[in-house]
Parts: structure tokens; sequence; C-alpha cells
């Protein structure tokens, strides 16, 4: 699966990502975006936010079919 950095888009709100690799365990991470402010993007765990670049890097569009 191809990271947003690599597509060269970035979610948008509403948008379900993926952690590439998962939580270190084999189990998939996967959020919901439900806000974005400036460069920060707001996920459905609560008080959890990620900045775009850090995004961009490790996460994944959810729907994305594996290549």
């Amino acid at each position: 699966m191809k990271t947003f950095y690599e597509l060269g888009t970035m979610p948008q709100v509403g948008d379900l990502i993926m952690k590439e690799g998962g939580d270190g365990w084999g189990n998939p991470v996967i959020f919901l975006v439900t806000k974005i402010i400036g460069g920060t993007y707001h996920v459905s765990k609560q008080g959890h936010s990620l900045h775009w670049r850090h995004l961009a890097s490790y996460y994944s569009p959810l729907g994305q079919e594996q290549q």
C-alpha cells in the first residue's frame, strides 16, 4: 500500500486512514479523520492528533487496494 506522501494526496474529514505496519504486533491501526486545523489532523481516538508530515509518511487510505 502506498502512503499519502507516495500518492501525493492527503485525507479529508470523514476519511478512514490506516497506519503502515499496524501497531507493531500485526494489528491494524485505523482512524477516522474528524477535524483538520492547519497542519494538524484530529482523529477518532480521543485526544489524539497527527501532524500532516507524520500522517503523510506513515498512513495510507483504508480503501486502497494492495499492489
